[in-house]
């Protein structure tokens, strides 16, 4: 018996030929080497079909790690579309309470002055009218009618009726006055209240800004924590990965070098039962 150089190839990979090294004992027959032959076989046969299983679960594991990265992106479009939406909302409810306010000051102002007109003024000016006419009717019917009965008399009445005009055009002129003056202190009020409106509401957009921006940050820091979240799980699903390739390949390398084994096993037979060990066994008998 003499070595033998042998090919060596797995499937899909590049041949590979070593040196046999001739048996340690002669075969027995032939029929042993068909024996070996299809146990090689049936073997063959188990570790492709565990091949085959082991394909297919480590293809169901990528469809799993494919649909959980699906899902955790549809759920992180639904978080940003509620954010959106709530902050929407927000602004619609200010808005619309802004307005709301606007218009009950301005009602209440514009009320305010009506009833000024309508309740202070008229009285006010139908006594000057009133007194108006008093003092024409006193001038010109009183004063012909007894001037020349009660002469000194008339003027005594003269003087104290004119004194008495002074008197009530002093008194409404301080009315007036006082209108006057409590009309501009309203206005000035009135201006006032303007400008502390203008003031609150500045005030209160900001304050609303602020809660805006607090808001976002919180969404920020919610968005950021689910971000981390996501990209763990996806470091996670990396390192299951490798750590499945690393197995696959650990699992494909034993494979192939139990059928590399295999395979020399059945060249071995198939050279003994059919190659050159077989001729020298019949020489030697011979």
């Amino acid at each position: 018996m003499k070595p033998a150089r042998v090919e060596i190839a797995g499937p899909g990979s590049v041949p590979t030929y070593v040196v046999r090294a001739p048996f340690a004992e002669e075969p027995e027959t032939k029929r042993l080497g068909e024996l070996h032959e299809k146990a090689l076989r049936d073997e063959l046969k188990l570790l492709e079909e565990g091949t085959k299983q082991r394909n297919l679960q480590f293809y169901k594991a990528l469809q799993g790690i494919e649909k959980h990265g699906i899902a955790w992106e549809a759920k992180l479009r639904e978080e940003e579309a509620e954010a959106q939406e709530e902050n929407q909302e927000l602004v619609v409810m200010f808005e619309d309470m802004l307005a709301k306010t606007f218009f009950a000051e301005k009602k209440a102002l514009v009320n305010d002055v009506e009833r000024f007109h309508v309740e202070k003024i008229p009285p006010q000016e139908v006594r000057m009218g009133q007194t108006e006419d008093e003092v024409e009717q006193f001038v010109g019917d009183t004063i012909p009618a007894v001037v020349d009965k009660q002469s000194g008399i008339v003027i005594r009445e003269l003087k104290k009726a004119n004194d008495t005009f002074n008197i009530e055009n002093a008194k409404v002129a301080k009315r007036e006055q006082k209108i006057v003056s409590r009309f501009q202190r309203h206005t000035e009020r009135t201006a006032q209240a303007f400008e502390d409106e203008r003031a609150t509401r500045l005030s209160k957009f900001m304050l609303f800004g602020e809660e805006v921006g607090d808001r976002e940050r919180v969404f920020d820091r919610k968005e950021e924590s689910t971000v981390r979240l996501v990209v763990a799980e996806v470091a996670q699903i990396r390192k299951l990965l490798r750590d499945e390739l690393k197995l696959r390949e650990k699992e494909d390398n034993t494979l192939l070098d139990t059928m590399l084994y295999a395979q020399q096993r059945l060249q071995a037979a198939l050279l003994l039962s059919f190659g050159d060990g077989a001729k020298d066994l019949a020489n030697d008998e011979g």
